[in-house]
Protein backbone atom coordinates (compact mmCIF):
# COMPACT_ATOMS: atom_id res chain seq x y z
CA UNK A 1 0.00 0.00 0.00
CA UNK A 2 2.65 2.21 0.98
CA UNK A 3 4.66 1.54 -2.90
CA UNK A 4 0.87 2.36 -4.45
CA UNK A 5 0.65 5.87 -2.26
CA UNK A 6 3.71 7.54 -2.69
CA UNK A 7 3.41 8.12 -6.26
CA UNK A 8 0.33 9.52 -6.09
CA UNK A 9 1.53 11.80 -3.29
CA UNK A 10 4.20 12.92 -5.85
CA UNK A 11 1.62 13.10 -8.77
CA UNK A 12 -0.34 15.25 -6.53
CA UNK A 13 2.59 17.52 -5.36
CA UNK A 14 3.73 17.80 -9.41
CA UNK A 15 -0.08 18.80 -9.72
CA UNK A 16 -0.16 21.68 -7.03
CA UNK A 17 2.92 22.80 -8.22
CA UNK A 18 2.31 22.63 -12.26
CA UNK A 19 -0.60 23.53 -12.75
CA UNK A 20 -1.01 27.02 -11.31
CA UNK A 21 1.70 28.37 -13.49
CA UNK A 22 0.35 26.51 -16.74
CA UNK A 23 -2.86 28.17 -15.35
CA UNK A 24 -1.20 31.80 -15.48
CA UNK A 25 0.73 31.19 -18.59
CA UNK A 26 -2.36 29.93 -20.37
CA UNK A 27 -4.68 33.12 -19.16
CA UNK A 28 -1.61 35.48 -20.26
CA UNK A 29 -1.24 33.86 -23.53
CA UNK A 30 -5.59 34.55 -23.84
CA UNK A 31 -4.90 38.28 -22.83
CA UNK A 32 -1.82 39.16 -24.88
CA UNK A 33 -3.51 37.46 -28.07
CA UNK A 34 -6.71 39.06 -27.38
CA UNK A 35 -5.00 42.13 -28.20
CA UNK A 36 -3.28 40.75 -30.90
CA UNK A 37 -6.99 40.03 -32.43
CA UNK A 38 -7.85 44.43 -32.07
CA UNK A 39 -4.21 44.85 -34.13
CA UNK A 40 -5.57 42.84 -36.64
CA UNK A 41 -8.92 45.03 -36.78
CA UNK A 42 -7.08 48.69 -36.91
CA UNK A 43 -6.30 50.06 -40.13
CA UNK A 44 -3.46 52.21 -41.12
CA UNK A 45 -5.30 55.37 -40.31
CA UNK A 46 -6.42 54.27 -37.06
CA UNK A 47 -9.88 53.34 -37.30
CA UNK A 48 -11.36 49.78 -36.39
CA UNK A 49 -13.16 47.20 -38.50
CA UNK A 50 -16.49 45.90 -37.31
CA UNK A 51 -15.27 42.20 -37.41
CA UNK A 52 -12.40 39.75 -38.16
CA UNK A 53 -13.41 36.66 -40.31
CA UNK A 54 -11.80 33.72 -39.43
CA UNK A 55 -10.61 32.45 -43.13
CA UNK A 56 -9.40 35.69 -43.99
CA UNK A 57 -11.99 37.06 -46.33
CA UNK A 58 -12.49 40.45 -44.69
CA UNK A 59 -15.19 42.54 -45.76
CA UNK A 60 -16.68 44.24 -42.75
CA UNK A 61 -16.49 48.34 -42.93
CA UNK A 62 -15.55 50.01 -39.40
CA UNK A 63 -16.87 50.11 -36.52
CA UNK A 64 -16.91 53.43 -34.33
CA UNK A 65 -17.92 51.20 -31.21
CA UNK A 66 -15.14 49.14 -31.96
CA UNK A 67 -13.00 52.03 -32.42
CA UNK A 68 -13.56 53.14 -29.26
CA UNK A 69 -12.98 49.81 -28.00
CA UNK A 70 -9.44 49.51 -29.57
CA UNK A 71 -8.33 52.64 -28.41
CA UNK A 72 -8.81 51.32 -24.77
CA UNK A 73 -7.19 48.13 -26.15
CA UNK A 74 -3.67 50.33 -26.85
CA UNK A 75 -3.69 51.18 -22.96
CA UNK A 76 -4.18 48.33 -21.81
CA UNK A 77 -0.90 47.30 -24.03
CA UNK A 78 0.95 49.69 -23.44
CA UNK A 79 0.08 48.92 -19.63
CA UNK A 80 1.21 45.70 -20.02
CA UNK A 81 4.73 46.92 -22.38
CA UNK A 82 3.17 44.41 -25.76
CA UNK A 83 3.78 47.24 -27.72
CA UNK A 84 6.37 51.14 -27.20
CA UNK A 85 4.15 53.14 -29.39
CA UNK A 86 0.62 53.07 -27.81
CA UNK A 87 0.53 56.97 -27.85
CA UNK A 88 1.18 57.29 -31.32
CA UNK A 89 -1.15 54.76 -32.50
CA UNK A 90 -3.97 56.44 -30.53
CA UNK A 91 -2.60 59.76 -31.86
CA UNK A 92 -3.42 58.53 -35.33
CA UNK A 93 -6.84 57.02 -34.85
CA UNK A 94 -7.87 60.37 -33.23
CA UNK A 95 -6.53 62.81 -36.37
CA UNK A 96 -8.56 60.62 -38.51
CA UNK A 97 -11.76 60.83 -35.54
CA UNK A 98 -11.45 64.38 -36.14
CA UNK A 99 -11.07 64.68 -39.84
CA UNK A 100 -7.76 65.23 -40.17
CA UNK A 101 -6.54 63.12 -42.91
CA UNK A 102 -6.65 64.49 -46.12
CA UNK A 103 -8.60 61.09 -47.40
CA UNK A 104 -10.76 60.60 -44.35
CA UNK A 105 -13.99 62.11 -42.97
CA UNK A 106 -15.89 60.58 -40.80
CA UNK A 107 -19.72 61.37 -41.92
CA UNK A 108 -21.34 62.74 -38.75
CA UNK A 109 -24.67 64.61 -38.26
CA UNK A 110 -24.86 68.48 -37.27
CA UNK A 111 -24.69 67.19 -33.57
CA UNK A 112 -21.63 65.27 -33.78
CA UNK A 113 -23.26 61.58 -33.62
CA UNK A 114 -20.95 59.58 -35.97
CA UNK A 115 -22.51 56.92 -38.59
CA UNK A 116 -22.62 53.04 -36.86
CA UNK A 117 -20.19 52.12 -39.75
CA UNK A 118 -18.19 53.49 -42.10
CA UNK A 119 -16.13 53.03 -44.86
CA UNK A 120 -12.46 52.08 -44.17
CA UNK A 121 -10.77 54.26 -46.37
CA UNK A 122 -12.88 57.32 -46.65
CA UNK A 123 -15.10 57.62 -43.62
CA UNK A 124 -18.48 57.20 -45.35
CA UNK A 125 -21.47 55.88 -44.24
CA UNK A 126 -21.50 52.19 -44.57
CA UNK A 127 -23.63 49.47 -44.71
CA UNK A 128 -27.00 52.17 -44.47
CA UNK A 129 -26.04 52.55 -40.95
CA UNK A 130 -27.74 55.38 -38.68
CA UNK A 131 -26.29 57.89 -36.80
CA UNK A 132 -26.33 56.23 -33.52
CA UNK A 133 -26.17 57.67 -29.82
CA UNK A 134 -24.60 54.41 -28.25
CA UNK A 135 -21.68 53.94 -30.76
CA UNK A 136 -20.50 57.61 -30.58
CA UNK A 137 -20.49 57.53 -26.80
CA UNK A 138 -18.44 54.19 -26.69
CA UNK A 139 -15.84 55.93 -28.92
CA UNK A 140 -15.86 58.70 -26.93
CA UNK A 141 -15.17 56.94 -23.78
CA UNK A 142 -12.25 54.84 -25.35
CA UNK A 143 -11.05 58.77 -26.11
CA UNK A 144 -11.41 59.98 -22.93
CA UNK A 145 -9.81 56.74 -21.43
CA UNK A 146 -6.73 57.80 -23.65
CA UNK A 147 -7.05 60.71 -22.49
CA UNK A 148 -6.28 59.69 -19.30
CA UNK A 149 -3.50 57.41 -19.49
CA UNK A 150 -1.40 58.55 -22.05
CA UNK A 151 0.16 61.97 -20.87
CA UNK A 152 0.55 63.13 -24.70
CA UNK A 153 -0.53 66.78 -25.12
CA UNK A 154 -1.58 66.01 -28.95
CA UNK A 155 -3.99 63.09 -27.59
CA UNK A 156 -5.30 65.73 -24.80
CA UNK A 157 -6.24 68.36 -27.30
CA UNK A 158 -7.50 66.05 -30.27
CA UNK A 159 -9.83 63.74 -27.42
CA UNK A 160 -11.22 67.66 -26.25
CA UNK A 161 -11.79 68.87 -29.75
CA UNK A 162 -13.81 65.13 -30.30
CA UNK A 163 -15.38 65.52 -27.15
CA UNK A 164 -16.57 69.15 -27.41
CA UNK A 165 -18.15 68.61 -31.12
CA UNK A 166 -20.77 66.51 -29.66
CA UNK A 167 -24.44 67.75 -28.58
CA UNK A 168 -24.86 65.33 -25.89
CA UNK A 169 -28.45 66.79 -24.70
CA UNK A 170 -29.95 65.96 -28.28
CA UNK A 171 -29.73 62.45 -27.54
CA UNK A 172 -32.06 63.07 -24.86
CA UNK A 173 -36.05 62.05 -25.50
CA UNK A 174 -37.55 62.51 -22.38
CA UNK A 175 -36.83 62.96 -18.92
CA UNK A 176 -39.84 61.97 -17.03
CA UNK A 177 -39.46 58.94 -18.77
CA UNK A 178 -36.02 58.31 -19.07
CA UNK A 179 -35.71 57.77 -22.73
CA UNK A 180 -33.14 58.31 -24.97
CA UNK A 181 -32.69 58.79 -28.12
CA UNK A 182 -31.23 55.83 -30.23
CA UNK A 183 -30.51 57.29 -33.55
CA UNK A 184 -30.70 60.79 -34.53
CA UNK A 185 -31.14 62.36 -37.98
CA UNK A 186 -28.53 64.17 -40.22
CA UNK A 187 -29.82 67.50 -38.59
CA UNK A 188 -29.42 66.27 -34.86
CA UNK A 189 -32.59 65.46 -34.02
CA UNK A 190 -33.56 62.47 -32.50
CA UNK A 191 -35.79 60.00 -34.10
CA UNK A 192 -39.16 59.72 -32.25
CA UNK A 193 -39.54 56.28 -33.18
CA UNK A 194 -36.16 54.83 -32.34
CA UNK A 195 -36.02 55.45 -28.17
CA UNK A 196 -34.62 53.21 -25.54
CA UNK A 197 -35.38 53.14 -21.71
CA UNK A 198 -33.45 52.58 -18.56
CA UNK A 199 -30.92 50.36 -17.72
CA UNK A 200 -28.76 48.97 -20.32
CA UNK A 201 -25.57 50.25 -22.07
CA UNK A 202 -27.29 53.69 -23.02
CA UNK A 203 -26.21 54.37 -19.21
CA UNK A 204 -22.93 55.55 -20.89
CA UNK A 205 -25.23 58.15 -23.28
CA UNK A 206 -27.18 59.57 -20.02
CA UNK A 207 -23.47 59.40 -18.26
CA UNK A 208 -21.96 61.48 -21.11
CA UNK A 209 -24.82 64.13 -21.33
CA UNK A 210 -25.14 64.78 -18.34
CA UNK A 211 -21.20 65.42 -17.53
CA UNK A 212 -21.92 67.64 -20.90
CA UNK A 213 -24.42 69.50 -18.45
CA UNK A 214 -22.15 69.43 -15.24
CA UNK A 215 -19.17 71.17 -17.64
CA UNK A 216 -21.23 74.17 -18.86
CA UNK A 217 -22.47 74.73 -15.26
CA UNK A 218 -26.26 74.62 -16.84
CA UNK A 219 -28.78 71.99 -15.95
CA UNK A 220 -30.81 70.92 -18.39
CA UNK A 221 -32.71 67.44 -19.60
CA UNK A 222 -29.93 65.45 -19.09
CA UNK A 223 -29.39 66.36 -15.46
CA UNK A 224 -33.10 65.98 -14.84
CA UNK A 225 -33.08 62.49 -16.44
CA UNK A 226 -29.87 61.43 -14.86
CA UNK A 227 -30.91 63.13 -11.29
CA UNK A 228 -34.23 61.23 -11.26
CA UNK A 229 -33.18 57.21 -13.17
CA UNK A 230 -29.43 57.52 -12.37
CA UNK A 231 -28.27 59.05 -9.06
CA UNK A 232 -30.13 56.62 -7.72
CA UNK A 233 -29.78 53.10 -5.82
CA UNK A 234 -32.98 51.80 -6.37
CA UNK A 235 -33.62 51.61 -10.29
CA UNK A 236 -37.09 52.12 -11.70
CA UNK A 237 -36.62 49.19 -13.94
CA UNK A 238 -36.00 45.24 -13.26
CA UNK A 239 -36.98 42.36 -13.57
CA UNK A 240 -36.35 38.85 -11.21
CA UNK A 241 -34.95 35.42 -12.38
CA UNK A 242 -35.14 32.95 -10.06
CA UNK A 243 -34.48 34.90 -7.10
CA UNK A 244 -31.56 37.49 -9.13
CA UNK A 245 -33.11 41.60 -8.99
CA UNK A 246 -31.59 42.25 -13.17
CA UNK A 247 -31.51 45.36 -14.66
CA UNK A 248 -33.59 45.76 -17.71
CA UNK A 249 -35.02 48.96 -20.54
CA UNK A 250 -38.35 46.91 -20.62
CA UNK A 251 -40.63 45.46 -17.95
CA UNK A 252 -40.78 41.38 -18.30
CA UNK A 253 -37.16 41.65 -20.65
CA UNK A 254 -34.37 39.89 -20.17
CA UNK A 255 -31.07 41.72 -22.14
CA UNK A 256 -28.06 39.93 -23.07
CA UNK A 257 -25.46 40.62 -20.21
CA UNK A 258 -23.15 43.53 -22.52
CA UNK A 259 -25.54 45.83 -21.59
CA UNK A 260 -24.39 45.36 -17.61
CA UNK A 261 -20.77 45.03 -18.43
CA UNK A 262 -20.00 48.18 -20.89
CA UNK A 263 -20.86 50.25 -18.34
CA UNK A 264 -18.99 49.01 -15.86
CA UNK A 265 -15.96 49.16 -17.68
CA UNK A 266 -16.39 52.66 -19.08
CA UNK A 267 -18.52 54.61 -17.24
CA UNK A 268 -16.38 55.48 -13.80
CA UNK A 269 -19.56 55.68 -11.74
CA UNK A 270 -20.69 52.34 -12.02
CA UNK A 271 -16.99 50.64 -12.07
CA UNK A 272 -17.11 52.19 -8.48
CA UNK A 273 -20.20 51.63 -7.30
CA UNK A 274 -20.50 48.44 -4.87
CA UNK A 275 -24.33 48.71 -5.52
CA UNK A 276 -23.98 48.36 -9.50
CA UNK A 277 -21.34 45.39 -8.83
CA UNK A 278 -24.26 43.51 -7.19
CA UNK A 279 -26.03 43.95 -10.05
CA UNK A 280 -23.63 42.79 -12.45
CA UNK A 281 -23.47 39.60 -9.96
CA UNK A 282 -26.77 39.34 -10.15
CA UNK A 283 -26.50 39.05 -13.71
CA UNK A 284 -23.90 36.66 -13.43
CA UNK A 285 -25.79 34.19 -11.05
CA UNK A 286 -29.00 34.41 -13.24
CA UNK A 287 -26.96 33.99 -16.33
CA UNK A 288 -25.10 30.33 -14.81
CA UNK A 289 -28.69 29.66 -13.63
CA UNK A 290 -30.33 30.00 -17.26
CA UNK A 291 -27.48 27.67 -18.33
CA UNK A 292 -27.38 24.84 -16.07
CA UNK A 293 -31.09 23.84 -17.40
CA UNK A 294 -30.08 23.60 -20.67
CA UNK A 295 -29.46 20.12 -21.66
CA UNK A 296 -25.81 18.77 -22.45
CA UNK A 297 -23.92 21.61 -21.08
CA UNK A 298 -20.92 21.49 -19.15
CA UNK A 299 -21.08 23.45 -15.69
CA UNK A 300 -17.98 25.48 -17.43
CA UNK A 301 -20.34 26.73 -20.23
CA UNK A 302 -22.12 29.85 -20.04
CA UNK A 303 -22.25 33.62 -21.19
CA UNK A 304 -25.51 34.90 -22.64
CA UNK A 305 -23.86 37.73 -25.08
CA UNK A 306 -23.91 38.98 -28.48
CA UNK A 307 -21.95 37.99 -31.45
CA UNK A 308 -22.11 34.98 -34.48
CA UNK A 309 -24.58 32.70 -34.72
CA UNK A 310 -25.43 29.75 -37.42
CA UNK A 311 -28.96 30.98 -38.52
CA UNK A 312 -30.51 33.84 -39.65
CA UNK A 313 -28.51 37.44 -40.31
CA UNK A 314 -25.83 35.56 -38.67
CA UNK A 315 -25.67 38.10 -35.09
CA UNK A 316 -27.69 37.48 -32.29
CA UNK A 317 -27.82 38.73 -28.82
CA UNK A 318 -28.62 36.46 -26.80
CA UNK A 319 -30.55 36.44 -23.35
CA UNK A 320 -32.52 34.38 -20.80
CA UNK A 321 -35.13 32.44 -22.88
CA UNK A 322 -33.65 33.87 -25.61
CA UNK A 323 -30.73 31.85 -27.10
CA UNK A 324 -31.87 29.34 -29.52
CA UNK A 325 -28.48 27.30 -30.51
CA UNK A 326 -27.39 27.33 -26.88
CA UNK A 327 -24.32 30.13 -27.36
CA UNK A 328 -21.77 30.10 -25.01
CA UNK A 329 -19.98 33.49 -24.89
CA UNK A 330 -16.41 33.49 -23.36
CA UNK A 331 -16.24 37.08 -23.93
CA UNK A 332 -19.20 37.65 -20.96
CA UNK A 333 -17.71 35.13 -18.53
CA UNK A 334 -14.48 36.87 -18.65
CA UNK A 335 -16.60 40.70 -18.31
CA UNK A 336 -17.28 38.96 -14.86
CA UNK A 337 -14.23 38.05 -13.44
CA UNK A 338 -14.49 41.61 -11.20
CA UNK A 339 -17.13 40.12 -9.23
CA UNK A 340 -16.53 37.10 -10.27
CA UNK A 341 -12.62 35.20 -10.61
CA UNK A 342 -14.11 31.96 -10.56
CA UNK A 343 -14.60 32.37 -14.24
CA UNK A 344 -11.45 32.09 -15.12
CA UNK A 345 -11.35 28.50 -14.50
CA UNK A 346 -14.12 28.27 -16.91
CA UNK A 347 -12.22 30.48 -19.92
CA UNK A 348 -9.12 27.73 -19.33
CA UNK A 349 -11.81 24.63 -19.24
CA UNK A 350 -13.07 25.58 -22.54
CA UNK A 351 -9.75 26.56 -23.69
CA UNK A 352 -7.81 23.06 -22.60
CA UNK A 353 -11.32 21.26 -24.10
CA UNK A 354 -10.70 23.51 -27.89
CA UNK A 355 -14.18 24.37 -27.02
CA UNK A 356 -14.72 28.16 -29.19
CA UNK A 357 -10.73 28.38 -29.77
CA UNK A 358 -10.23 29.69 -32.88
CA UNK A 359 -7.00 30.53 -34.60
CA UNK A 360 -6.61 34.24 -36.11
CA UNK A 361 -6.44 34.78 -39.80
CA UNK A 362 -2.30 35.37 -40.43
CA UNK A 363 -1.35 35.35 -37.05
CA UNK A 364 0.21 31.95 -34.51
CA UNK A 365 -3.02 34.05 -32.00
CA UNK A 366 -5.73 31.93 -30.47
CA UNK A 367 -8.65 33.15 -29.30
CA UNK A 368 -11.78 31.83 -27.21
CA UNK A 369 -14.90 33.01 -29.28
CA UNK A 370 -18.42 31.55 -28.88
CA UNK A 371 -18.94 27.66 -29.25
CA UNK A 372 -22.56 26.20 -29.64
CA UNK A 373 -23.64 23.76 -26.87
CA UNK A 374 -26.76 22.60 -28.94
CA UNK A 375 -24.73 22.02 -32.41
CA UNK A 376 -20.70 21.18 -31.52
CA UNK A 377 -19.68 21.09 -34.71
CA UNK A 378 -20.54 24.53 -35.20
CA UNK A 379 -18.13 27.22 -35.83
CA UNK A 380 -18.06 30.62 -36.27
CA UNK A 381 -17.17 32.08 -39.32
CA UNK A 382 -16.60 35.90 -37.68
CA UNK A 383 -16.01 37.48 -34.73
CA UNK A 384 -17.54 40.83 -33.75
CA UNK A 385 -15.04 43.21 -31.97
CA UNK A 386 -17.37 45.56 -29.73
CA UNK A 387 -18.67 42.62 -28.41
CA UNK A 388 -14.69 40.59 -27.75
CA UNK A 389 -14.08 43.89 -25.85
CA UNK A 390 -15.40 42.64 -22.24
CA UNK A 391 -12.88 39.34 -23.07
CA UNK A 392 -9.42 41.76 -23.35
CA UNK A 393 -11.26 44.22 -20.23
CA UNK A 394 -11.86 41.61 -18.12
CA UNK A 395 -8.62 39.90 -18.23
CA UNK A 396 -6.77 42.94 -17.78
CA UNK A 397 -8.27 42.70 -14.02
CA UNK A 398 -6.37 39.96 -13.48
CA UNK A 399 -3.81 40.85 -10.60
CA UNK A 400 -1.14 39.69 -12.68
CA UNK A 401 -2.19 41.76 -15.42
CA UNK A 402 -3.52 45.80 -15.18
CA UNK A 403 -4.76 45.18 -12.04
CA UNK A 404 -7.94 45.71 -10.80
CA UNK A 405 -8.20 49.39 -10.39
CA UNK A 406 -7.17 50.00 -13.80
CA UNK A 407 -10.39 50.98 -15.58
CA UNK A 408 -11.51 52.71 -12.83
CA UNK A 409 -8.32 54.82 -12.44
CA UNK A 410 -8.45 55.52 -16.02
CA UNK A 411 -11.92 56.13 -17.40
CA UNK A 412 -13.13 58.73 -14.97
CA UNK A 413 -14.67 62.32 -16.96
CA UNK A 414 -12.71 65.09 -15.85
CA UNK A 415 -15.20 67.04 -13.72
CA UNK A 416 -15.42 67.08 -9.78
CA UNK A 417 -16.88 63.47 -8.64
CA UNK A 418 -18.18 64.59 -5.74
CA UNK A 419 -22.18 64.11 -6.80
CA UNK A 420 -21.76 61.35 -8.88
CA UNK A 421 -22.18 59.04 -6.49
CA UNK A 422 -25.13 57.71 -8.38
CA UNK A 423 -24.73 54.19 -7.24
CA UNK A 424 -22.17 54.57 -4.39
CA UNK A 425 -22.70 53.10 -1.15
CA UNK A 426 -22.47 56.32 1.01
Amino acid sequence: MRSFLQPLALLLCLWLCIVPGQTEETATKLFKDSFTFFQLLRQENGIYRDALRFDGNHFHPASIATTGMGLVSLCIADRMGWIANGAELAETTLRSLTGQPPTFHPDRNAAGYFRHWLDLKTGARAWNSEYSSIDTAILVCGANFCKNYFSSPTIQTLVQELMGSIQWRNAIADPTRGTLYRELDAAGNGLASKTTTPYSEYILVAWLAWNEERQTQQDGPATALWTAFYATRTPSMTHEYQGHTLLTDQPGRFQSHFTVLFPYYLCHEYTVSTAYRQFMSNARQADQAWFALQEGRNPWEWGLGAGSVGYGSGYHADAIHNNSGIYCSPHIIAGFLPVYPEGLNDLLQSWDRRQGVHALPASPAQVLWRHSVQNRTWRAQDIQGVDYATLLFGLATLPEHAGSAFFQTFNALAIDPSSAAAWKTQ
